[in-house]
């Protein structure tokens, strides 16, 4: 079987898009519309998923992208795992859920899934942060002038807090925060 490095990039690029499209961009978000309810492609899973938008200022200028993917099972007596990449052209979608540990692989033009996925032990929670980074966005441009570590764990902050007024669920477990690149800018 020939590896044509193209056809894994056109799959992966198809996977980040399906998970941006499942995602709705609300004032208020409604857990049922973060729910996804199947990518293309994708096998039968027993765990759920969700993808979606979580305003981070007063003015609504900026907006963090998340996909959260449930444990495989008993995900209520699972720990959260909170997973950043960030910094310019390192989202956490790209890179962490769908290069490295997410639910997935691709294969040709399909979805397969990832025997060594985190979300088998632990509820995994992938952040594009900063905003500007995968699909994280500021509608004010002036933002992306001015970023830099202090805003960026203010804005991963209010984001995680608003984010558990959606998933109360998840408030009472373990919080492990991980990544790469640009992580760790969690206050």
């Amino acid at each position: 079987m020939d590896f044509h490095p193209w056809k894994a990039m056109a799959a992966v690029v198809a996977f980040i898009v399906q998970i941006c499209l499942s995602a709705k961009i609300l004032e208020a978000s409604l857990l049922d519309s973060d729910q996804i309810d199947k990518l293309p492609r994708q096998p039968e899973v027993s765990f759920q998923q969700f993808s979606g938008y979580i305003t981070v200022d007063e003015k609504k200028e900026r907006a963090l992208f998340y996909y959260f993917v449930e444990a495989e099972t008993d995900p209520g007596s699972k720990p959260l795992v909170l997973w950043l990449n960030g910094g310019p052209g390192c989202s956490s979608v790209g890179v962490g859920a769908i290069s490295e540990h997410g639910p997935f692989r691709t294969s040709g033009d399909r979805l397969v899934k990832n025997e060594y996925s985190w979300n088998k032990g632990a509820n995994m929670l992938y952040l594009e942060t900063l905003a500007g980074v995968g699909f994280s966005y500021s509608i004010n441009t002036s933002y992306y002038g001015g970023v830099d570590d202090e805003m960026t764990a203010r804005d991963n902050l209010i984001f995680l807090q608003q984010w558990f007024v959606q998933f109360p669920e998840c408030r009472s477990g373990d919080l492990f925060v991980t990544g790469e690149s640009y992580a760790g800018n969690l206050s």
